[in-house]
């Protein structure tokens, strides 16, 4: 599947770049980071992201309806946007946000 980051830190932390400014996550949480956006590349396409039962795949409900979120791990998650005319054949996420779920 194809990533893409709506937000530029997200995107320099996956690239592992140098980060601007004091870090906004730990470094486990960041290798977590990295990993679940390896793992959402491999998935050939929306409908088999099910399959990896650990992302715990949604759809977010309220002011974020129409948007989607993974695990990262117990405590933070992935918020995703979905790429395509056809939701199930979508073979493109774009990376909104990661998030402290109990915040």
């Amino acid at each position: 599947m194809v990533i893409s980051f709506n937000d530029d830190y997200l995107e320099l932390m996956y690239s592992g770049e140098e980060l601007p400014g004091k870090p906004r996550f730990d470094d486990s949480v960041i290798k977590k980071f990295r990993k679940t956006i390896l793992i959402l590349e491999g998935i050939e396409n929306v409908s088999k992201i099910h399959q990896f039962k650990g992302l715990n795949f949604e759809g977010l409900k309220g002011n974020l309806k129409g948007f989607y979120s993974v695990r990262v791990d117990k405590k933070y998650r992935l918020i995703l946007s979905v790429q395509g005319e056809e939701f199930l054949k979508a073979e493109e996420l774009i990376v909104e946000d990661l998030t402290n779920h109990y915040k």
